[in-house]
Parts: structure tokens; sequence; C-alpha cells
């Protein structure tokens, strides 16, 4: 399968669970949009893609109305596998006509911090830092290199924003600045990173 436009990374650290994505939305050679956010919040989740833009989107859309229901039907909190498993279940239905994109979702619950990667037809891979997309490459060795579970959010952060500003160096169809979406036990924090 060919890499899918853009990047989005996910970091799990103890504390909590960074998922960004940089802004550039470009089909071939033509930048479209400069403004493209890939990184959603979804209730006390978070969900960052690379892809076809309005797949990324529509799964949001899903996620968001499925965790609901199935919250008000089981009067309980869905946890971050079950959402993820949930996920996964949406995108194998759709495996003849899948959705075009490759994802990072992740949270927090009783277990703790937990990041999960999802292709195209639903695979699940829990894993502690992942990057998908055309610009992967290039990020996941910055993460690799300078991993470690033991670091704050704050840190993490730091690390986080050094590998996507890699990808986004040696990947044309990656940039035009950073999303953030921080996720801790109690509270969940956007940031954006305009480039200069």
């Amino acid at each position: 399968m060919e890499e899918l436009p853009a990047t989005a990374l996910g970091v799990k650290v103890s504390d909590g669970v960074i998922l960004s994505a940089e802004r550039r939305l470009s089909y071939g050679g033509y930048v479209l949009s400069r403004s493209a956010k890939k990184v959603f919040k979804i209730d006390r989740f978070g969900i960052a893609g690379a892809g076809i833009i309005g797949d990324v989107q529509t799964l949001t859309r899903i996620m968001n109305i499925e965790i609901k229901y199935y919250e008000l039907y089981n009067n309980r909190k869905i946890g971050v596998k079950a959402a993820a498993k949930l996920l996964s279940v949406i995108l194998y239905q759709n495996k003849w006509m899948p959705y075009i994109s490759e994802l990072l979702f992740g949270g927090i619950d009783d277990q703790g911090p937990q990041l999960y990667i999802l292709d195209p037809i639903g695979s699940l891979i829990e894993d502690s830092y992942a990057a998908v997309g055309s610009g992967a490459r290039t990020a996941i060795g910055v993460l690799e290199a300078e991993y470690d579970p033991s670091l704050s959010v704050d840190k993490a952060k730091e690390i986080v924003t050094k590998a996507m500003k890699a990808a986004i160096e040696r990947d044309v169809t990656s940039g035009d600045g950073i999303d953030i979406l921080i996720i801790k036990k109690d509270n969940t924090e956007e940031e954006f990173i305009k480039l200069t």
C-alpha cells in the first residue's frame, strides 16, 4: 500500500498520551489547504490520522456518536481499549470500501494511558509510540532515539514536536504547523504550534 499523505504521531508516557499531526492537506503535488486539522478530541479520547481528511473526519464523528451511545446504553464509561476495538470493528466492517486512513487512538482510563495504531481495515496494535503517514519514517527515528516511558508529558511534548518538525523538513506532503492534543487523567489540552 502506498504511504498516505500527512504525518501523525502518538506517544504514551506515565501520566498521559500525546497525539499530534501537521496541518497541510495535499493532493499529489498540489497543496489544497494549509489549515486542515487532523487531530481530534473525542470525549476523553483523541484520534489523529493520515490519509483522506474526509475519512478521518467521518470516523471521528462516528466514534463520537458510538461512544456516547455505548455510555448511555451501558450506564458506564467506556474504556480506552474497548473504544479502540469499537473503532477497529467500524473499520473492518468497511473493508470492501475502506476509509483511506491510518489512525492513532489514545486516552486514559483506570488501566492508565493507552495508545493504539489502526490501519484502513481495522488492525489494532497497542504501542508506546507510533508514527503514521508519509512522514512516519523520519519521525519514528526521532521517537526511537529519544522516547522513554518515564518521561513527563511536557518532555514528551518536546520530543513529539521535534519529531514532527523533522518529518515536515523531509516530507513535502507535511507542513504548515503542528496540532498537539495532550490527554491527561484530569483534563485534555489542545495546542497549535505555528512554524516559521
